[in-house]
């Protein structure tokens, strides 16, 4: 590396390439953890020096901080994994970000949001000391930079429910939601209901079919062929800016054998409006021929479509109020045990035009 590089240049994968070792185990050495050997903490410390790194001052300022004094910058960080900065003015990233912003101005807190992407970097807030606390949006997993974190620094995940983290989480109730959205199908009549995905390696997604499957599944009625899912990973990160086309997992359905379709259900309001054209195409009319059901409540998707469209609302913006006011908790309250809880938040369903009533609403 030239010499003439800046300090703030240099970041912690370069000094662990330099050091032979992992992102984690330098992290580990900035922030004093201990059972590290003593020679990778001596590799760590040689890449320093000769990297000309600088350590942040977020890691001198973490580790003494003292019972009671928590509170020193009065910010709170939003951070966005697996989201770069082409994401900032998507309607999923305003809610979430309101919800915060909501429950800073009710304790007195300000948010910082960042945009991380895909890097495994502890956050520029944290590691330059500007926040108190940190929020975590992660769908596909807890990122490394979350347990280099020391163990008593506050910090909620926003939208993940992976069970075996060690971090305490706030996430919607997806499989709630497929569930809920089949039982109201089936109150109006519905009895051959299909589902279409075309990501489902997105645990989102993934959670919406599983209730969907096991709603299904309790009523005996659930039926693999009216199941049309792409599961291969998706890996660019930015928003999607067409409707995905969606006619090779609508005809599936309607050549499925046995009685036809008479609903389908989007794994979200995007691929919802993809269902919308393929049906279009093949002479299908909404509501009359085939029912379509959403989910997130994507007004400005919902209501540009004809007819307009059911969809299940996902309360991001909740998901994200309850993980901030418990994060502010956790800064204002340091001695509290460390939680690592799992909260899930329930939708609703907005009904709009795009279901045929076959029958009067049932409690089955």
């Amino acid at each position: 590396m030239n010499s003439n590089q800046s300090r703030q240049s240099v970041t912690i994968p370069d000094v662990a390439r330099a050091a032979g070792v992992s992102v984690g185990t330098v992290s580990r050495v900035l922030n004093g953890h201990p059972n590290i050997t003593q020679k990778n903490i001596e590799r760590v410390q040689k890449a320093i020096a000769d990297l000309r790194y600088e350590k942040c001052r977020s890691a001198e300022m973490l580790v003494s901080r003292r019972n009671g004094s928590r509170v020193q910058t009065g910010n709170v960080g939003m951070v966005y994994t697996e989201m770069a900065g082409d994401w900032s003015n998507h309607p999923l990233v305003a809610a979430y970000s309101m919800g915060v912003e909501r429950a800073c101005r009710e304790k007195g807190f300000h948010a910082l949001i960042e945009f991380c992407g895909d890097s495994q970097d502890m956050p520029r807030c944290v590691r330059d000391g500007k926040v108190d606390g940190l929020l975590v949006k992660a769908t596909r997993g807890l990122p490394e930079y979350v347990r280099d974190l020391p163990k008593d620094f506050p910090v909620v995940c926003v939208g993940l429910n992976e069970p075996t983290a060690k971090v305490q989480q706030v996430a919607p109730d997806n499989r709630g939601a497929g569930w809920m959205v089949v039982d109201y199908l089936w109150s109006v009549g519905h009895r051959r209901i299909g589902f279409v995905c075309s990501d489902l390696m997105h645990p989102m997604f993934l959670a919406r079919f599983q209730g969907y499957e096991g709603a299904l599944r309790a009523k005996r009625a659930f039926d693999p062929t009216l199941c049309a899912l792409d599961e291969a990973e998706l890996v660019d990160k930015a928003p999607e800016l067409c409707p995905p086309n969606m006619r090779r997992e609508v005809e599936k359905l309607l050549s499925a054998p046995g009685e036809p379709v008479t609903a389908i259900v989007a794994a979200n309001d995007w691929m919802a409006q993809g269902v919308y054209g393929a049906l279009d195409k093949l002479g299908r009319r909404i509501p009359g021929d085939i029912s379509v059901v959403g989910f997130d409540n994507a007004v400005q998707v919902c209501t540009s479509v004809s007819p307009q469209l059911t969809s299940f609302a996902i309360p991001f913006g909740d998901v994200a109020y309850s993980a901030a006011l418990k994060v502010m908790e956790r800064v204002k309250a340091p001695d509290t045990i460390q939680d690592h809880s799992l909260h899930l938040v329930r939708g609703t369903l907005i009904e709009r035009a795009s279901v045929r009533r076959l029958a009067e609403p049932l409690n089955a």
